[in-house]
């Protein structure tokens, strides 16, 4: 029982639209991947924002098992962000996302 509820919590906290504190300097934001390009990532919120964070070759990639690269980051993928800020600008230090590929969804289904 008491892993559930820890399960159920963990769940919810992940689900939370951000972004958060981070380390020092930094800010976490989470969502969706909806788009991968050469010099960029493009995130959709919990709460349907969309949200473009820049990535350079400082950018780490990191999976839930290890360090990963820009070639596993899908479309698809929930991301936990860890960026700083440059005015408007969002730069990711470092992404982390599942190590298992996402599904497509099926059409119909949100």
């Amino acid at each position: 029982m008491l892993r559930i509820i820890i399960g159920l919590l963990l769940a919810g906290f992940l689900s939370l639209p951000v972004p958060s504190p981070a380390h020092e300097g930094s800010t976490h934001v989470l969502g969706t991947v909806t788009a991968v390009a050469v010099d960029h990532i493009v995130l959709e919120t919990q709460d349907k924002k969309t949200v473009r964070i820049k990535t350079t070759a400082q950018t780490r990639y990191r999976t839930t098992k290890a360090a990963s690269t820009r070639d596993a980051l899908k479309v698809g993928h929930r991301v936990v962000a860890e960026v700083t800020k440059n005015g408007a600008e969002l730069t990711a230090s470092e992404l982390r996302f599942s190590s298992v590929a996402p599904q497509p969804s099926k059409p119909g289904t949100p």
